[in-house]
Parts: C-alpha cells; sequence; structure tokens
C-alpha cells in the first residue's frame, strides 16, 4: 500500500511539471472566469442562463477531458523513456499496482480540479443570476424552467416503418389499378419505401391550417398532487429559424371519465380502469404562441388516468392559415420537477467523472505499450471511431449498397467502442431536464465496465508482459 501511495504522489508531481498540462489548467481558469461572466444570452433571464450553463459546463468537461487523455499517456510513457521504471521494477513492486496507481493519481488530480471548476461555474452563475437586473417573473419562471430537475415524459410516436408500407402498398395498388408499369426489383422497392418514410414522417411533424393533432401518453405517475407542464416548439411555414412569427392555436386536454356499463357500480366499473377522455380546452378563444421559441404552460394533475395515460390535443387556427411543424425532439413534452437544480447539477458532474476515468484509462491503456506520440494518436482515433459508428447507425434511410455496408459497419463497431458524445449532458442542466439515475447506470454498465474496464485490462496484461529491456531511447 505504501508503494502504491508513493507512486501515486509522485504521479500527482509529475503532472504538475507538465507544460501541456499547466496551459490546459490555464484554459480550464480562463474558462470558470471568463464564461460565466462574459454571457450575453439573447436578452432574455433564461437565454442567459441557459448559456452560461451549457458554455460553461461543456468547456470545463473538454478541458478536463483532453487533459486526461494527455496525462494518461504522458505519465505511462514518461517512467518508460527517462528509464526510471527500470529502477522501480526491480523492487518487489507489481506493475499492475503501478498501473493502477497511476490511473489513480490522475483521476484524483481531475476530481479535485472537476470539483473546484463545477463548484465555481456553481456559485458563479448563482451569484450571476441574483445580480442581475431581471423582474421577479422572470427569475420565478428560470426558477420554475430551467434551475430545476424535471422528469420529461415524451407523446407516443408510432411506427413509422409500418406506416410507410401499408401507405405504399396503397400507392402501389393505385398504380396497377391506373395501368401503370412499376419497377419491383429490390433496389427499386427499397427506394421507394424510403421516399415514403420522409412522406410519413413530414406529415407526422405538420399540423394544416384548421386541423387537430391528438397526442398520447402513458406512464404518467397515477395520483400527482403537483402540476404538470407542457413544453412545445412550433414552427410556421417551415422547420427553419429565420422568418417565425406568432401563430395562433388552441390546446384542448383529455379528462378521463369512467366509461359506464350496466349493471355496475362506479367501485366495479373504477376497477375495471375503463376511462374514456373527453377533450376540454384550456382556454375560451384561441391563443397566441410565439414560433421558434419553446413555450410552456401548466396542465393540470386531473388530465392522469389511473393507469397512467394522458391525451391532449392541439387546434391550427394561425391567422394566415399557414400550416405550423413540430419535431419529435420539440415535443409536446411533458415535465414533471422531481429534484432541484443543485442536484441535477452535481449529477451532471458525476457524469463527466464517468467520462475522465474512461478517457485516462484509455490513455494509460494505449501508452503501456506503446511511445506517447502513437498512444495520443491510437486513443484519438478510438474516440473518433465512435462518433462515426454513432453517426453512420443513425440515419434512418437506407437508399442502396454503400448506406446498409455503413450501417451495419457502424453497429458492428459500437459492440467495442465507446461514442464520447453520449456523455454528452450540458442540454439537460441548461434545459432543466432531469439526469435519470437510469441514463447514469447505464452509462456505467454499457460504457465503463462493458467496453472500457476489458480494455483496461488489456492494457494492464500488455504493460505487465513488455519486455523493458527493449526500451532504447533515441
Amino acid at each position: 500500500m505504501r508503494s502504491f501511495l508513493a507512486i501515486v504522489k509522485l504521479t500527482f508531481r509529475n503532472a504538475i511539471r507538465s507544460h501541456i498540462f499547466q496551459l490546459l489548467l490555464l484554459i480550464l481558469i480562463l474558462s470558470i472566469v471568463l464564461i460565466p461572466n462574459n454571457i450575453v444570452g439573447d436578452g432574455t433571464a433564461r437565454g442567459y442562463i441557459q448559456i452560461s450553463l451549457k458554455y460553461s459546463i461543456a468547456a470545463v468537461a473538454f478541458v478536463l477531458a483532453l487533459s486526461s487523455v494527455w496525462l494518461g499517456c504522458y505519465t505511462m510513457t514518461q517512467d518508460v523513456e527517462s528509464y526510471q521504471l527500470h529502477m522501480v521494477i526491480s523492487k518487489p513492486v507489481s506493475r499492475v499496482t503501478i498501473w493502477l496507481a497511476k490511473w489513480t493519481g490522475i483521476n484524483l488530480i481531475h476530481f479535485l480540479l472537476l470539483l473546484v471548476a463545477s463548484s465555481a461555474v456553481y456559485f458563479t452563475i448563482i451569484w450571476q443570476f441574483n445580480r442581475q437586473d431581471f423582474s421577479k417573473e422572470e427569475k420565478a419562471k428560470i426558477t420554475n424552467e430551467v434551475m430545476v430537475g424535471r422528469r420529461v415524459f415524451y407523446p407516443e410516436f408510432p411506427d413509422i416503418n409500418k406506416l410507410a408500407r401499408e401507405a405504399l402498398q396503397k400507392k402501389l395498388q393505385l398504380t396497377k389499378q391506373q395501368g401503370k408499369e412499376i419497377d419491383e426489383s429490390p433496389v427499386a422497392q427499397e427506394r421507394m419505401l424510403n421516399d415514403m418514410r420522409r412522406e410519413v414522417l413530414s406529415r407526422l411533424s405538420e399540423i394544416p391550417f384548421g386541423t387537430v393533432r391528438v397526442w398520447e401518453y402513458n406512464n404518467l405517475p397515477e395520483e400527482l398532487k403537483r402540476p404538470l407542464y407542457l413544453r412545445y416548439r412550433f414552427y410556421v411555414n417551415k422547420i427553419a429559424t429565420e422568418s417565425q412569427r406568432l401563430t395562433n392555436g388552441m390546446w384542448e386536454v383529455g379528462v378521463p371519465k369512467l366509461e359506464e356499463e350496466k349493471g355496475k357500480n362506479v367501485f366495479e366499473q373504477a376497477k375495471l380502469k375503463k376511462y374514456e377522455f373527453f377533450l376540454y380546452p384550456l382556454t375560451e378563444y384561441p391563443e397566441q404562441i410565439m414560433c421558434g421559441v419553446f413555450s410552456e404552460r401548466v396542465l393540470p394533475p386531473v388530465i392522469i388516468a389511473p393507469d397512467g395515460k394522458a391525451k391532449i390535443a392541439f387546434t391550427n387556427t394561425d391567422a394566415q392559415n399557414a400550416s405550423l411543424f413540430i419535431q419529435r425532439s420539440d415535443g409536446p413534452k411533458m415535465l414533471l420537477r422531481v429534484t432541484g437544480f443543485t442536484e441535477n447539477y452535481f449529477r451532471a458532474v458525476f457524469v463527466i467523472c464517468i467520462e475522465l476515468l474512461i478517457l485516462s484509462g484509455l490513455g494509460c491503456a494505449a501508452a503501456a505499450v506503446l511511445s506517447m506520440p502513437t498512444a495520443v494518436f491510437v486513443v484519438i482515433s478510438y474516440l473518433l471511431f465512435g462518433s462515426f459508428a454513432t453517426f453512420m447507425v443513425s440515419t434512418s434511410f437506407l437508399g442502396g449498397a454503400a448506406d446498409y455496408i455503413g450501417y451495419y459497419v457502424g453497429k458492428f463497431l459500437l459492440l467495442g467502442v465507446i461514442p464520447m458524445q453520449n456523455f454528452e449532458i450540458t442540454h439537460f442542466v441548461a434545459n432543466g431536464e432531469l439526469i435519470e439515475l437510469s441514463l447514469i447506470g447505464n452509462l456505467i454498465v454499457s460504457y465503463f465496465i462493458l467496453r472500457a474496464v476489458p480494455l483496461f485490462l488489456i492494457g494492464i496484461w500488455l504493460y505487465w508482459r513488455r519486455e523493458m529491456g527493449l526500451v532504447i531511447r533515441k
């Protein structure tokens, strides 16, 4: 244990002496000081806090991630190339102990920096928020919408592939009835199916003038005593940030009522949980809604049925008879307060800790058998493979053989690589959305335990088997 702690202490000392680490530390300090204190935002309290949170946390995570990779490679190769490790392994100290001690030392120094940096960002944003000249209404809105941790419930989304196949089948039947020829080759059929998928997605995102769009939700908390919040963002004419304006529309909520059955009393019907939703408007007249930005409104908890279902509807009454569009990521989603801002914020910090553990371990594993530049190159390449693989499997449309090859190659790569963009959680904190414990657990199991730890073990084994007598400084 004494040798383990001695190596940890030595790792601290070597890290501080590294000029690259000193440069990254300077950038980290500047990020903490300059970003929260020089953010202008969009002129609103909400925009100021959101941008400050997002940029500050992202900057801290990015700098520490670079530092973790660099120090992981630097500390493992420095002792080998300077022949210091040749003296250490001549003593009764296991190479496994050396590897683990160096990895521990790198993580301890980064955890300390992360704790100081994240705490500084937290208190700076709180201080800036309190000193800004925002109205009480704006501050109350920010406290309720941004500086909070709210669970998100998305509406049920239909099976796009099933709808596309059904629509394509009807289209082909109509074409045959008209006496037109159809290209029945597999490539042509797949291309037509992809076109139909795009058409179905476009149809689902559009709300034409005068029509009603209904959304259904499942797994909402039963017997809720607190209000729900409806969050949404519409676009008028097209999904683009420019040329957006005020529109009109009316929201309706479904209130569940027991379905009456002859011969059964109210208590027997309640046990069967047979309910019917009746839509009631939230306002007497259509309300004005600003397109291109998120809007929120409060929903009464009585809209949730005893089986956790809910239903809402929206009627497009645009003054210029234009169509409205809403993307799946823009809602409408229901939000429920679960925790406060502080807990949600430090959940994000914990996710960054997991990311740093993985990155430093990858650096140490690669540098266990490679030179410094080669180890850095291998780690960066591995991380880029994760990003590319995620991009290749994210497409919803496969138009040809190349698309299929790329898709399945990406699926295969994701079995072993770690897409670090999955650790990007700044948007959760900036939007006041809860970082679920299930998400954190999935990151730990899927990426740290199942992917990173095996690579660490391979690096330790290669380090243990490495012949130090072959290391010659040129």
